[in-house]
């Protein structure tokens, strides 16, 4: 006696299959994210500069983006 519930079971573990094999590979992307060494220690001295002068929050990542860009 065949049993029911075989075939459509069998059916959905294809079509799982099938799609999880459509997906594309993830690429990693922290390291496209990260600064390089050179960034980061300027970062540490913009931040520096920005505590020194008593910079509060809200107007600190302003100033520690204009510290970053400014060409010395």
């Amino acid at each position: 006696m065949p049993r029911p519930f075989v075939l459509p079971v069998a059916a959905i573990v294809s079509l799982a299959c099938a799609a999880a094999a459509a997906q594309p590979a993830m690429q990693p992307s922290a390291p496209q994210k990260m600064m390089s060494p050179s960034e980061a220690k300027k970062m540490q001295a913009c931040e520096k500069q920005a505590a020194d002068q008593h910079i509060k929050m809200d107007e600190r990542s302003r100033f520690v983006m204009d510290c970053m860009t400014a060409k010395k």
